[in-house]
């Protein structure tokens, strides 16, 4: 597991490069954060867990406009973008903060709540990887910075949820929007004034063509590939929440949560050691769905146990699209491409996570779904392999 730590040093010894990417991850720790604060402040203000999820399914469609954001960051830049975007879903949280404050009940508040908190969500994991390709311009390491990127997220999305459990059990939700709402503006702060950001800025970017990449050959199936994806982690994950909501416990959920990370930062290192230690990746997605079917009847912990070792799949999955994305696209377009990857999986994220709530009322176990989508996705999994 030497080869993306070594790869990773070589950059992250010089101190722009390490203060934007740390401070990047500052700001993209909010995003692992925000599911559970944002779940648990609807369904503390409303009584209803159908209701929580179906604003939170609001909330993942909001992500529809990452492409246009994409066009927008690459036409005039980042410094000016982000923090444009940043600031209006700083006060998108704050107005989610007032109205748990004003006890609003309603479900339809909520559900106009989420659209502002979907729609104005900066990109700043793909405003990261833009810059990544900028850092690493004339090197071989491209590939290696994208494995530590994603290993690096996925240690946020463990935590995230751990951070979101902590509030849990000591004050409301609510808490957790306005955490969310001081990482995001430090995160943007770095990278905007990153000298990658900068030198966009100066040197202006190609404004690609009006279809952009997503008629390219290879990509339809590729985003096909991470929906399906999308759907089932958010059917797992917004399962666990309820599984957590049911036993009494919801802080539970964060810890479970955490357990999934942790096996997919596993498999992320794994992945990028340069060894074939690991499955191609529609294997990992095989056993994933496996796993997930038997988890549907398994006791609460027993099922955490098996989630988390389901969760080796998700990191590999993720550096492999990122990856495949690259290979598919024009270097103009890459950034948005890398936004279509991220779009596709969180649209089906949100709308797993309706069908969550779904599930949940007809007594039923969302793992089971999430098993079949799940399989769906490796059936689709077409990318080449490893691409060593």
């Amino acid at each position: 597991m030497s080869g993306t730590p070594r790869a990773g040093g070589r950059l992250l010894a010089r101190p722009a490069v390490l203060r934007t990417f740390a401070l990047g991850l500052v700001g993209r720790l909010g995003y692992g954060v925000l599911p559970l604060s944002f779940l648990f402040t609807v369904r503390q203000a409303t009584g209803s867990f159908p209701a929580a999820s179906g604003a939170v399914a609001v909330l993942g469609l909001g992500t529809l406009a990452m492409p246009l954001q994409a066009r927008a960051l690459d036409r005039w830049g980042q410094r000016r973008v982000l923090p444009l975007l940043t600031g209006s879903w700083v006060l998108a949280l704050l107005a989610a903060v007032a109205l748990s404050l004003a006890a609003v009940a309603a479900p339809a508040a909520w559900l106009v709540a989420a659209v502002p908190l979907g729609l104005l969500a900066p990109a700043l994991g793909p405003s990261m990887r833009a810059q990544w390709r900028w850092f690493t311009e004339g090197t071989d390491l491209r590939a290696r910075v994208y494995s530590l990127d994603t290993v690096a997220e996925e240690v946020l999305y463990l935590v995230g949820p751990v951070l979101a459990a902590g509030l849990l059990a000591v004050g409301p939700a609510r808490w957790g929007l306005v955490l969310v709402a001081g990482l995001a503006t430090a995160g943007t702060a770095a990278l905007a004034v990153s000298p990658a950001a900068v030198a966009r800025a100066e040197t202006g970017a190609s404004r690609g063509s009006l279809a952009g990449p997503v008629r390219r050959p290879g990509m339809p199936r590729l985003l096909a590939t991470m929906a399906c994806f999308g759907a089932g982690s958010a059917l797992t994950l917004t399962g666990v929440a309820a599984a957590a909501d049911g036993a009494g416990h919801p802080s539970w959920a964060g810890a479970v949560e955490a357990g999934i990370a942790t096996g997919s930062v596993v498999g992320g290192l794994l992945w990028a050691s340069g060894r074939r230690v690991l499955p191609a990746v529609r294997v990992l997605l095989l056993g994933c769905a496996t796993l997930l079917a038997v988890a549907a009847a398994a006791p609460f912990w027993v099922a955490a146990a098996l989630l988390a070792v389901g969760g080796l799949a998700w990191a590999p999955t993720f550096i492999e699209a990122f990856q495949a994305a690259d290979r598919l696209a024009p270097e103009e377009q890459r950034t948005e491409a890398s936004t279509l990857v991220n779009t596709a999986t969180n649209l089906a994220s949100a709308l797993g996570t309706a069908l969550t709530g779904a599930v949940v009322a007809a007594g039923a176990s969302p793992y089971l779904p999430a098993a079949v989508v799940v399989a769906g996705a490796a059936l689709l999994a077409g990318w080449r392999a490893r691409g060593r």
